[in-house]
């Protein structure tokens, strides 16, 4: 009995483990990609001129097959526009930023990011304002983001202001 009980509790600890270790991406400022290089790295990091913000994939074993893509959406002078955001690779792996892509006029906009390592997925809604990167308001999704998720941002975007 006492064997089956070890037995049970070990695979409790190693599904819990796993569970902490699911695929996901981190939002912080574009000054956040732009740290030193590991020690044994060659690599020069690099922050593009433009950049919105970084994109941080974790828990993601095959980088070289990860992907990552954005759109912006928002209300620029009463008109509803999409546009694509660049990603672009900072030199680290699975260390990116987001480019603007679009005339950072008045208005409000929300970057939807959808990402996938194999067969896990993460997204994140990201407000964009008339001050840039809008870090409180950064929603992390356990999957991609939706048009459907990025319009009900956008509305509420719009009713606090």
């Amino acid at each position: 009995m006492e064997m089956v009980s070890r037995c049970v509790l070990l695979a409790g600890i190693a599904a819990a483990t796993a569970a902490g270790a699911d695929f996901s991406l981190t939002i912080a400022s574009p000054i956040a990609a732009s740290g030193p290089a590991p020690q044994d790295s060659k690599i020069k990091m690099k922050v593009s001129k433009g950049a919105l913000f970084a994109i941080r994939m974790e828990e993601c074993p095959a980088l070289n097959k990860a992907e990552l893509t954005g759109v912006a959406e928002g209300i620029a002078d009463g008109a509803y526009v999409s546009v694509p955001v660049i990603i672009s690779s900072t030199g680290t792996p699975g260390v990116y930023v987001a480019i603007q892509t679009w005339n950072p006029g008045p208005g409000m906009w929300v970057v939807g990011l959808s990402a996938s390592c194999g067969n896990a997925k993460a997204g994140a809604l990201v407000s964009i304002g008339p001050q840039g990167f809008q870090r409180e308001s950064t929603k992390l999704l356990p999957r991609p983001a939706t048009k459907a998720d990025i319009d009900a941002e956008l509305k509420l975007l719009q009713s606090a202001n």
